[in-house]
């Protein structure tokens, strides 16, 4: 009986281990299809939520300078399908100049609905409106891309695409997580951690005896500049105004002080934040070779372009932060390296200049809350 029972419950097991490779060659593509589509359905709630939230925000925060909520929300929901189609670039010949048109066509629209949406606002309380209503639209963006290709996949049962959206949902998870955690430093007016350019030109020339009255506006679009005397040499430290959240168009300000001092300028140095790798440390500092701004294009070519022909040195030092770092408020990691990067500025000044040399001290970055 025993011998007997043994058999038995071997073909038993026999037969569930068949069962079981059957049932998974037949529907082992369709379980773990399914398995996908439920986690990517979880994202997809968090996504929404975020949307939503931020989108509430938003209209908490415009309703507060002249509009019922009512009108606010009608107009920001129109707005938050507004697009830019880049330009042309099968002839890539003059494809910058027509992409820096098209990025200040994009900068007046912004303005000009901001100003309508929020007519009881300044200038600077105006350009935080606009911060806050970018992110409102790339929370809402994201959410509507991964529905898409969601609902997409789902609908043509497409495995490749279903799977490239599970595998890209922690990363956009995490993206929309920074942004919407960020939402309050937006409509508030804090200083982000983006900002830390502008804040190390601020302090640096405050060093030297710059004041807010002696600030140079309007160099570039919303760029202007503090002229101090470094050790002998004449330092241009040019940052966007400020204290609105803006970025400005350092790159053609750079262009400009270079052409009006042509021949005079000895060094460019930039000053930015940028994205750490996985287990650096936050406010890391680290030097370079090159212009160090995030813009589409426009804005590093003008500089590239002008030091190029005038054979002047670029040298670029940044601070490194994660994505939640640089658009939340900033965080003393970030704040406690700022005297290491001015001491960075002043040693490559120091260095790799004379006396009487020209010298461009650019902080690039969002001047949200950091004023002259």
């Amino acid at each position: 009986m025993q011998f007997g029972n043994t058999s038995d419950l071997s073909w038993i097991i026999n037969l569930a281990f068949f069962a079981f490779i059957l049932i998974f060659s037949l529907y082992g593509t369709k379980i773990q299809m399914w398995q996908w589509l439920k986690q990517i359905e979880a994202g997809l709630i968090e996504l929404k939520r975020m949307a939503i939230e931020s989108r509430q925000t938003a209209i908490d925060t415009f309703k507060k300078y002249g509009k019922s909520e009512e009108e606010v929300a009608a107009d920001l929901d129109r707005w938050l399908d507004y697009f830019l189609i880049e330009p042309v670039d099968l002839d890539p010949a003059g494809v910058l100049q027509r992409l820096d048109h098209l990025l200040d066509e994009r900068r007046d629209r912004y303005q000009e609905f901001v100003a309508e949406l929020a007519p009881n606002a300044d200038c600077h309380e105006n350009q935080n409106l606009e911060n806050t209503l970018e992110v409102t639209q790339v929370l809402s963006q994201i959410f509507r891309i991964v529905r898409h290709y969601y609902l997409l996949g789902k609908k043509t049962g497409s495995q490749i695409l279903i799977m490239q959206i599970h595998m890209q949902m922690p990363d956009l998870l995490r993206i929309a997580k920074a942004y919407y955690e960020a939402m309050d430093a937006f409509s508030e007016g804090k200083p982000i951690g983006d900002g830390v350019g502008p804040l190390v030109v601020t302090k640096f020339a405050r060093e030297y005896g710059a004041t807010p009255e002696n600030y140079v506006h309007e160099v570039g679009r919303e760029v202007g500049y503090y002229q101090v005397e470094v050790e002998g040499r004449t330092v241009y430290a040019v940052r966007a105004t400020g204290p609105g959240g803006t970025v400005g168009k350092p790159g053609f300000a750079i262009k400009r002080i270079i052409k009006e001092n042509k021949g005079q300028i000895a060094r460019i140095i930039t000053v930015d934040a940028a994205l750490k790798l996985e287990g650096e440390n936050l406010g890391r500092v680290s030097e370079g070779t090159g212009a160090a701004i995030g813009d589409p294009g426009p804005e590093k070519y003008a500089i590239e372009e002008t030091a190029t022909q005038n054979k002047i040195p670029i040298e670029a030092i940044v601070i490194k932060q994660d994505e939640a770092a640089a658009v939340g408020v900033m965080r003393k990691k970030i704040l406690d390296a700022v005297p290491e990067v001015i001491e960075r500025v002043k040693t490559a000044i120091r260095k790799r200049t004379k006396p009487g040399d020209k010298v461009i001290l650019a902080g690039i970055g969002n001047t949200m809350g950091i004023g002259l």
